[in-house]
């Protein structure tokens, strides 16, 4: 009876951690998007799909031990065999659960061991996809692609020229509002803010045939009073003005570059919104954008992640590197030669010695 009892409280506890976790931590404290809870939602289903078919796990028998490496272990291959999951798709799958294991840890000293652990569940090796390189000449096959006697046309165009133009994320686009766009008489000055991941805001500069582009957009859109807090790309709905799906862009996206690969075989007939984003920062790189501005532009942690999405040879990534090692090194040389060779050590390296 005892066991029984305990069991049970587990199951309970663990229940309300799935609860607690998805939808107040997730969203409210990490500030996670929409897209990354609904990962983290998808993950955790899938989990308990796992235990309930392979595991034969009821609701009273949801323990600690459920956790296990080797439980977990076995899901991954679940997912390969049974799901037909990707290992890259695998791999994110266990960074979501391992994410919940860790709050589990964190919310209960009973579940210590299992957080304890997940570091030791490794991830499925991956192939890493080569960059799909995309030119300047067939980003004009694309775009010219686009019929602008539609209204959709016209709409589509200012999406996708915003999104190249700016190296943003579709999500990133599609959540702009009309007051997130700054654009001025002068052509100065004009940009867009974004809500990057982790709820971080960012400001990109707007090139001046972009900027005429939007403007033509939201006049023709908005008309000559738009309202600040108006999405500025949107779906009209029951008199409504309603946030585009990915799904929907995504597809339209598809439809212009097959019509685009009949004149320009360069241009992808899979392509994806994301690869916009790779192209402009690689010709940002090819016009001689320093590396660093170019981490800031895309919204990057590391400049390891700026590096990835650029489609051009070792040899240029490395000369980009090089003249970043130069600009530290000249900086450090102007500090140094300000110094006193007379100055205690600690000083000389930066280091302030207490009194």
């Amino acid at each position: 009876m005892k066991n029984n009892n305990h069991r049970e409280n587990e199951s309970i506890l663990i229940a309300s951690s799935i609860r607690e976790w998805l939808t107040m931590y997730i969203p409210q404290v990490r500030a996670n998007s929409p897209h990354t809870q609904r990962a983290y939602m998808i993950t955790l289903r899938l989990y308990v799909e796992f235990l309930e078919s392979e595991k034969s796990v009821q609701h009273t028998r949801l323990t600690a031990q459920c956790f296990d490496t080797n439980v977990i272990q076995d899901w991954l291959l679940w997912l390969k065999n049974v799901r037909n999951c990707s290992n890259s798709t695998c791999n994110h799958r266990l960074a979501c659960l391992r994410s919940f294991i860790i709050y589990l840890g964190h919310s209960n000293p009973r579940f210590l061991e299992q957080e304890n652990k997940i570091s030791e569940v490794k991830r499925m090796k991956t192939v890493r996809k080569n960059i799909v390189e995309i030119t300047k000449k067939a980003m004009k096959a694309l775009f010219s692609s686009i019929d602008q006697t539609m209204v959709t046309g016209k709409r589509d165009l200012a999406f996708f020229t915003l999104m190249y133009s700016t190296a943003t994320r579709i999500n990133e686009v599609l959540s702009l509002r009309i007051g997130d766009v700054q654009i001025y008489e002068k052509n100065i000055h004009n940009c867009i803010y974004v809500m990057g991941k982790g709820s971080k805001r960012r400001a990109i500069p707007l090139m001046k045939d972009c900027v005429n582009i939007i403007k033509s957009y939201i006049h023709q859109f908005h008309g000559d009073s738009p309202m600040e807090n108006d999405l500025l790309f949107f779906s009209p709905h029951n008199g409504n003005k309603v946030k585009l799906t990915q799904e929907a862009i995504s597809k339209r996206l598809k439809i212009y570059a097959r019509k685009a690969n009949g004149i320009c075989a360069e241009i992808p007939p899979d392509i994806h919104c994301h690869n916009l984003r790779a192209a402009r920062a690689t010709h940002w790189l090819e016009e001689g954008v320093n590396i660093v501005m170019i981490q800031k532009l895309l919204g990057h942690e590391s400049i390891t992640t700026t590096m990835n999405y650029v489609a051009v040879s070792n040899a240029q990534k490395s000369e980009a590197l090089a003249s970043l090692e130069d600009d530290v090194s000249k900086l450090a040389a102007k500090k140094w030669k300000k110094v006193k060779e007379s100055s205690p050590l600690a000083e000389l390296l930066g280091l302030k010695t207490g009194k």
